[in-house]
């Protein structure tokens, strides 16, 4: 989580004799989701005395001022907007590093019109993106849709699907954070977006994978024989074996009868335990326990129903079932040799219409891959078309999973938000 605080700037308020000058800044933080949290802060003068929180920002140009405000503050809201822009602006550097940061920063900056690029990196394809060329007819941009129509004059809750090109992972160097693994490139900027409304039946599932494990003694005894003998060396590792060979037989007549069973029938490449069964009716202890075996990848499915009221509507639809059919196929690569990922999304669900803030009352999205797109182009149990053609109706449903898995520290601190 990182947080920044502009410096003070001055901002004058009021009119005519009741005009005066504040001193206002803004502190932003940048939670785990990507997403942020803007204050507005109110200083006694220019060197930064006396600052308290007066205001937190609402949506993309709205204020929700707190007690610490005056009335005359309150007033004057647009012109603490407008510097509060500013100030985030002097702080972009310590936030948007990469492209795709840089239309998140911009919603809470205020700015959610302005382009990805400005002040920030171009809209180029991202560093690490696949090698080949892609063959010829390969689509690498969309338009941005809505259904229905007029969604965007709304201020109903929205999911929004926005398309990437696919970046691969890069084995981590040694001497980074997560040197013993893998890092996932960075995603460039958007190529095409899908605003629907929130469907029915939404839900998620966290998975880890655990699962049960057994060990005897035995078992615990080779894997320490082993273990001394490749860190420490043959010589130790046999020690290891000399030690506990000795304590077998200071033991009484059970362990070493257990033992010489177990020996036995590793010579003989059977069962060592059904061999102990059927000589003594007893079974070496399995120590079982439940242990984790691994995260899981949680998969999301959502279903729309598309209902065309008029001809540009229809074109809309249209285009969004295009738009995940054409985005969820494989990608040829220009010499046909390879076959190349087909594009990701990124989803997110949103408050208040398109230039509100994240949903705090439901989850968030990691990066995810179109596993399947599935259209019924008669819901209504019977063929109908308006006079161009068009379907009356579609049922589109898609079948999404998340590329990585969920972790601890994927969390913020802000526990007035589900996240993940």
């Amino acid at each position: 989580m990182t947080v920044s605080t502009s410096k003070p700037s001055p901002v004058e308020i009021g009119q005519a004799k009741n005009k005066e000058t504040i001193y206002t800044a803004t502190r932003t933080t940048k939670l785990a989701d990507g997403t942020y949290s803007v204050e507005m802060l109110q200083y006694s003068d220019a060197k930064g005395a006396g600052g308290k929180v007066i205001a937190t920002r609402d949506s993309v140009n709205e204020w929700t001022f707190n007690d610490n405000a005056s009335t005359k503050v309150k007033q004057n809201e647009s012109r603490l907007n407008n510097a509060s822009k500013t100030q985030m602006e002097s702080m972009r550097g310590q936030f948007v590093e990469k492209s795709q940061e840089a239309e998140e920063y911009n919603r809470a900056q205020g700015e959610p019109n302005k382009a990805p690029n400005d002040n920030s990196e171009s809209n180029t394809k991202p560093a690490s993106s696949q090698t080949e060329e892609s063959v010829s007819g390969t689509r690498t941009s969309f338009p941005n849709l809505r259904y229905p129509m007029n969604i965007a004059k709304t201020k109903q809750d929205i999911i929004k699907f926005d398309m990437h090109e696919y970046v691969p992972s890069k084995v981590a160097k040694i001497g980074q954070a997560n040197a013993f693994g893998f890092s996932r490139g960075e995603l460039g900027p958007s190529i095409g977006s899908v605003v629907l409304p929130i469907p029915s039946g939404i839900s998620d599932q966290n998975k880890a994978d655990w699962g049960s494990n057994s060990m005897t003694a035995f078992d615990i005894a080779k894997a320490q024989f082993a273990k001394d003998a490749i860190l420490k060396g043959l010589a130790t590792g046999a020690k290891t074996f000399e030690r506990y060979m000795k304590s077998v037989q200071q033991s009484g007549g059970d362990v070493k009868n257990a033992v010489g069973n177990s020996l036995a029938a590793a010579a003989a490449s059977v069962d060592g335990q059904a061999l102990l069964s059927r000589t003594t009716g007893q079974v070496l202890n399995p120590n079982m326990e439940l242990l984790f075996k691994g995260p899981s990848l949680r998969p999301f499915s959502f279903k729309f129903q598309l209902s065309p009221r008029d001809k540009e509507e229809a074109n809309q639809v249209i285009k969004i079932l295009r738009f995940f059919k054409q985005g969820s196929a494989p990608i040829r690569s220009k010499s046909n040799l390879f076959l190349k990922s087909p594009h990701i999304f990124r989803i997110k669900y949103v408050r208040m219409g398109e230039e509100g803030e994240l949903h705090r009352g439901l989850n968030t999205f990691k990066t995810c891959a179109l596993q399947s797109v599935g259209v019924n182009y008669t819901p209504t149990g019977n063929y109908a078309t308006y006079s161009d053609g068009v379907m009356v109706s579609y049922d589109l449903t898609m079948s999404f999973q998340e590329i990585t898995p969920i972790f601890n520290d994927d969390y913020n601190l802000d526990d007035s938000f589900i996240g993940f």
